[in-house]
């Protein structure tokens, strides 16, 4: 049996465009998070060095540069106010052979940000 011309691709597009249009919105949904994280990071250095030269100044204190710095961020960036941290370390020593190791610990410190209750 013969197929006529071009009947054999019937259909195809429909899966191209399924596969094309999969790949474009994750590459749009990249470069969006992209710019928003180069967004925050411009916006955090700009607030953080206006800060500095505010506490760096002749009349002024490095508390009053640092309080400067914690307004801009926490009006201009949502959810970076002032916030409780929960640090935790921990220092065990590193085994190389089974229980046996070097008598040099290892340090290891997390943070993690504490909940509101």
């Amino acid at each position: 049996m013969t197929w006529p011309s071009g009947s054999a691709e019937r259909g195809a597009a429909v899966s191209e465009f399924d596969l094309l249009a999969g790949l474009v919105s994750i590459l749009m949904l990249a470069a969006m998070q992209l710019a928003f994280a180069l967004h925050v990071h411009n916006t955090t250095t700009a607030h953080v060095l206006e800060g500095a030269r505010l506490g760096a100044r002749a009349d002024s204190s490095p508390e009053v540069g640092a309080q400067r710095t914690t307004d801009l961020l926490r009006d201009s960036l949502p959810g970076s106010g002032e916030v409780q941290v929960v640090e935790v370390t921990a220092q065990v020593r590193l085994p190389v052979l089974g229980p046996f190791g070097p008598g040099e610990a290892v340090t290891v410190t997390a943070h993690a940000y504490a909940e509101d209750q």
